[in-house]
């Protein structure tokens, strides 16, 4: 089953604050492209499958992450514009038995939680390199 086309994001700092629609631009087996129409903002959404099918080392890494690229003044030359990328993804690495999709959501959850909790301040202490 396949995300729905179009993706949605709303990105406080971009857009108005608004969510920008993301139509699906690659869709290949294990892996799928969503692009804004002025392309400065990325959403790929894939899945790598490791190891020996059928065997307790097969694993699958499923991705998504999320691109946006600005137009900023180059540090080393203010008569400059350059374009900056700021990525941010999550990634479930998981043995393809063992756990059960069930599990693996409260997990996720757990996590998203977490990084949410008192108006995200674990994201403010990451984006801060607090560790």
């Amino acid at each position: 089953m396949a995300f729905a086309d179009p993706q949605s994001v709303t990105i406080a700092d971009l857009n108005g604050g608004a969510a920008i629609s993301l139509p699906r631009v690659q869709d290949e087996a294990l892996r799928s492209v969503y692009r804004s129409n002025d392309g400065n903002v990325l959403l790929t959404i894939s899945h790598i499958p490791k190891g020996t099918p059928g065997t307790v080392n097969f694993r699958i890494s499923s991705m998504i992450r999320l691109d946006t690229k600005v137009l900023a003044t180059d540090p080393l030359n203010a008569e400059r514009s350059v374009y900056l990328t700021d990525s941010v993804w999550a990634v479930v690495d998981r043995p393809d038995v063992g756990f059960t999709v069930a599990q693996h959501v409260a997990r996720m959850t757990a996590l998203v939680t977490l990084l949410s909790a008192s108006t995200y301040a674990a994201v403010t202490k990451l984006a801060g390199q607090e560790h």
